[in-house]
């Protein structure tokens, strides 16, 4: 039964609501956020099934005690992803861990210890404990680490806990620390992927109330604490609170994080500012000759429970009876504040700017060429010095392909395309030829809100290691074909002029059994249809037909028509079927609203500035592509192939 629309909520509820919250969280729930609380407390309502505030508000008295640790979760943020700000692990690799080693080896210590102190749903730790997986056994394998994930929402704790994440959230973390270390479900949980013991045994979670931290890390301390993007919703005084509470839990020599947007400016405390939101104890000054102290007395004990994992367990070729001493130890990272140097190589003149915008010297990159294929690059690199390549796979005259199989001792390659990455014939091929990583690039209008994820993977890729064997292992597990099914059902309109014969013939030219019916409408040239039809007859093509022949329409045929006359008749034959429209050149003006409005279908139009004016950047209500003409029979193979739920075909 269809639950009936709920009854706004009253302002006595949302002030009370927001008064339970902040005494249990601290955050700051006030006018400006009112709409904020109406807007999460209608949700609740609804999946009580209830429709008035009063009949809430009686609920919720009477039910205070389960109900609250709903509505905490319910008014917390979540937000997060894997790695965010990237920069912080940068530092943790380049700067602290270095040290951090250094002195604990000094201290006869063997674990690190880490405290994600606002860990939502787990993705920081995973990250951190991802990225000290991976530091630690190539530079110090003697050391272990511990970490304590917590957070005052018991819900995300307990989904922290379970460790388990969507396949489209974890595939943007970066190659070099994603493998090995997750495993994908099966059955109804195929879409989903879960951490394995290499990264989770040597986490914990706990709900812990930053407000009340002794009542739970009283007796610990740690050489690293997270505790970023949570005082943005604090007043000065309450950050000043937590600060000196967190301070009480770092160790002498550690180090504390806070979010970007973070600020602890007016707050007096004994910290020194390291970086970018990263803080530390303020030194005390001494004699050059006076030796040094001994930690403050007011420090916690070190974290005493679990065992260390790396400790527990020798890394190969490490003795237990016989740790591996600091002078044995593999050198450690230096860090290099230079700027990366970039070459781009994609035919796409505007995801070349719009890459020169993402990989700006303010983020720390410098686009010092571009190329618009393989061969294109391989000049460019005989004359600029790169650190970094990206790398399109459908380009003219060269592939991305292509150029990795042509070329040895590159550069770090980091692939931006339009594949999917699962496709096992391109994006892992790509990945087996020695790229470092894969970005996907649906369509260009999408690039500048990948930007994170392309800086974090290109900085990435610049300093890992070369893939291990196995790397692409969960990457396999996802891979799919192309391959269409029920071609009979679906349906594909190509829309071009006498000027574009030779890209349509090199488009037609790679595609693969089975296809869709195929009309090619042509426009500018009615008389010029007959001839054409002659040529087209190539690749997996069985026939080229005239639509006025009748005859009906077949998987594997091209039908030919000229597109003033015979436009609506074509739209009356794909009626209700799945259909991939491809344009090349410039769309007729007078069908760019029949085009664009097209039920059930994918628009692929050629990548030229009219067009971007005539049909916008982001329409709505389609799968839009404004791409080279390359990239045409990818896109449109990929559209066909993906499962459709069971009567969505006919809109």
């Amino acid at each position: 039964m269809k639950t009936p629309p709920v009854q706004g909520t009253s302002g006595d509820l949302i002030k009370e609501v927001s008064t339970l919250v902040n005494h249990v969280t601290g955050i700051e729930l006030g006018h400006r956020q009112a709409h904020m609380v109406e807007s999460k407390l209608v949700r609740r309502m609804m999946d009580l099934g209830m429709t008035a505030a009063e009949e809430y508000h009686a609920y919720l008295r009477d039910n205070l005690k389960s109900e609250l640790p709903a509505l905490v979760s319910l008014l917390t943020t979540h937000h997060t992803f894997f790695f965010r700000e990237f920069f912080h692990f940068e530092y943790l690799e380049k700067e602290a861990l270095p040290k951090l080693i250094e002195q604990l080896r000094k201290e006869g210590r063997r674990t690190l210890k880490i405290w994600s102190a606002a860990c939502s749903r787990g993705q920081e730790v995973y990250s951190l404990s991802m990225c000290l997986h991976n530091y630690l056994r190539q530079f110090a394998p003697d050391i272990g680490y511990e970490i304590l994930g917590s957070d005052v929402d018991p819900e995300s704790v307990a989904f922290a806990r379970n460790g388990v994440y969507r396949w489209d959230e974890v595939k943007e973390i970066p190659l070099a620390y994603l493998a090995s270390h997750w495993a994908r479900g099966t059955g109804e949980i195929a879409d989903f992927v879960k951490a394995k013991s290499s990264i989770k045994l040597p986490c914990a979670f706990e709900v812990v109330n930053l407000f009340d931290m002794a009542a739970k890390v009283s007796g610990r301390s740690f050489d690293l604490i997270f505790c970023r993007n949570v005082f943005i919703y604090f007043s000065q005084d309450q950050i000043k609170v937590l600060m000196n509470g967190l301070m009480n839990y770092l160790q002498p020599e550690g180090y504390l994080f806070l979010g970007i947007s973070e600020s602890l400016g007016g707050t007096q405390l004994p910290i020194s500012h390291l970086g970018q939101s990263i803080y530390a104890r303020k030194k005390a000054t001494q004699p050059a000759s006076q030796p040094r102290s001994a930690p403050a007395a007011n420090i916690p004990p070190p974290l005493s429970s679990p065992a260390p994992i790396a400790a527990t367990k020798a890394p190969p070729g490490v003795t237990p009876s016989r740790p591996m001493t600091p002078a044995a130890a593999p050198a450690l990272p230096v860090s290099n504040e230079r700027p990366l140097r970039v070459l781009c190589v994609d035919d796409s003149a505007v995801i070349l700017t719009l890459m020169k915008k993402l990989l700006s010297p303010e983020f720390g990159f410098e686009v010092v060429a571009t190329a618009e294929n393989g061969l294109d690059a391989a000049e460019k690199l005989k004359t600029h010095k790169v650190d970094l390549i990206t790398l399109d796979i459908h380009m003219p005259k060269q592939t991305g392909i292509e150029f990795l199989q042509t070329n040895r001792g590159l550069p770090p390659v980091v692939m931006v395309s339009s594949v999917n990455r699962e496709n096992a014939d391109l994006a892992l091929k790509a990945l087996e030829l020695g790229a470092k990583d894969y970005i996907e690039k649906p369509s260009f209008s999408d690039l500048t809100h990948r930007g994170d994820e392309i800086r974090m993977k290109l900085r990435s890729a610049a300093t890992a290691p070369a893939l291990r064997p196995g790397a692409t292992t969960l990457e396999r597990s996802f891979q799919s074909s192309e391959l269409i099914r029920n071609p009979e059902n679906k349906f594909r309109v190509i829309v071009a002029g006498l000027g574009d014969l030779k890209k349509l013939t090199a488009t037609l030219r790679e595609f693969r059994n089975p296809q869709p019916p195929t009309v090619i409408l042509i426009h500018g040239s009615e008389s010029a249809i007959p001839a054409l039809a002659a040529q087209l007859k190539i690749g997996c093509w069985t026939s080229a037909r005239l639509l006025s022949e009748g005859g009906g329409l077949a998987i594997n045929q091209l039908t030919l028509a000229d597109m003033a006359k015979s436009f609506a008749e074509v739209r009356r034959l794909a009626f209700g079927k799945r259909t991939s429209i491809l344009v090349y050149g410039g769309i007729p003006r007078r069908f760019v609203h029949e085009l664009t409005s097209w039920p059930v279908s994918q628009l692929v139009v050629e990548e030229l500035e009219t067009n971007v004016k005539l049909i916008g950047r982001e329409p709505g209500g389609h799968d839009t592509h404004v791409v080279p003409a390359t990239s045409f029979c990818y896109l449109s193979e990929a559209f066909f192939s993906k499962d459709v739920p069971s009567g969505k075909e006919a809109a």
